[in-house]
């Protein structure tokens, strides 16, 4: 492998503590942006190839599996608490 690991979002940052989550949702909050869950299971979170379905990469060039994770619930509208989010994520990883 190449030593670099492929997740989405915030990949490039440490884990996060509560209060630090809870500072990027007020941010996205405070510019009218809606917050949303997407979730992987931890064998499947961690991408170094292109993934698993044995999908041709030559002809389908840029597509990798395991792009989307899946979507925990709906989307937050109406969110106006980054502890309505807290709640969720620990809802989502229980």
């Amino acid at each position: 492998t190449h030593g670099n690991k492929f997740f989405e979002t915030f990949s490039f940052l440490p884990p996060l503590s509560d209060q630090e989550i809870a500072r990027q949702v007020q941010y996205l909050l405070n510019n009218g942006w809606t917050p949303c869950i997407e979730f992987e299971s931890a064998e499947k979170a961690y991408c170094d190839s292109h993934g698993w379905t044995g999908i041709d990469y030559n002809v389908n060039a840029g597509y990798y599996d395991n792009r989307y994770w899946v979507m925990w619930k709906l989307p937050m509208y109406g969110c106006t608490n980054p502890d309505e989010v807290l709640q969720e994520i620990r809802a989502c990883t229980q």
